[in-house]
């Protein structure tokens, strides 16, 4: 059966571990088409691994397996899971990495300790390429997800900065700065309603806008990204230069009634 496999890991490529990943799939499911979303995530980014699978795996194809590999517990006491909907399968350390599917699009949570499923040789310190791209490539071959491991009631909760409501208005961080110096923030769409001012750090860079255009050429703007988040950019430049922005919760992005300011 081919099938599609998608990789999110903190591998980059120097050590070949993501490669590693590959042949193993290869070696089960030869037919499986492999996808990178990224292995550039900074060592043990769980957070970032968190956004760009939100964002991107709807993208893929029915019955895609997607498997996640961003671990600082490796070896631990967290589990490894297997995550159904009815669009697709995922693959990752109970660590908050798969916690932003909705629950209502969830058919099964189940936690992968079937060693049947896995190489006959298991490393405590690579479960990733040992237990969790074996499973990927089974269900890609379609085994049942219930092959893999008994049922979990849940999952971890990413540990991320939740955006807060102040008596301002709705306050968060910065969850992830893209390669264009973009500030993608912990403030969904739903909570970045139209008519609002967005303040960064303090300073005012005035209403939500729609895209980049809607300024001038250097100058800051506030706008929903293609992901749902609130992101903040400067045209033909670097919000994170511009604004010497640092991820989590040290940049302070505030969403304020028009009009009202500190």
């Amino acid at each position: 059966m081919g099938s599609v496999i998608t990789l999110t890991t903190d591998f980059a490529a120097r050590d070949g571990y993501q490669a590693v990943l590959e042949g193993i799939i290869a070696g089960i499911n030869p037919r499986a088409k492999v996808i990178t979303i990224t292995h550039d995530l900074e060592p043990g980014d769980v957070a970032g691994g968190w956004y760009l699978l939100k964002t991107h795996y709807r993208y893929f194809p029915p019955r895609t397996v997607h498997l996640a590999i961003v671990d600082p517990g490796v070896g631990g006491r967290r589990k490894m899971l297997a995550v159904q909907t009815a669009a697709a399968f995922m693959i990752g350390p109970d660590n908050g990495l798969l916690s932003f599917i909705p629950r209502r699009e969830i058919i099964s949570i189940r936690s992968i300790t079937n060693r049947k499923y896995a190489l006959s040789q298991v490393s405590p310190v690579f479960q990733g390429r040992d237990i969790m791209a074996p499973a990927a490539a089974y269900l890609s071959l379609g085994i049942d997800p219930a092959c893999l491991g008994p049922k979990c009631r849940a999952m971890v909760a990413l540990p991320k900065g939740k955006p807060t409501r102040t008596r301002l208005g709705i306050k968060g961080g910065i969850l992830w700065i893209d390669r264009f110096g973009n500030l993608i923030s912990t403030i969904e769409a739903d909570l970045a309603a139209k008519g609002k001012d967005v303040m960064v750090d303090g300073t005012s860079i005035g209403p939500l806008r729609r895209t980049f255009s809607d300024v001038r050429s250097g100058e800051p703007v506030a706008y929903i990204g293609s992901g749902g988040h609130l992101e903040i950019a400067v045209r033909d430049g670097s919000a994170l230069e511009f604004f010497s922005a640092c991820r989590g919760d040290d940049t302070e992005i505030l969403v304020v009634p028009s009009g009202k300011r500190r």
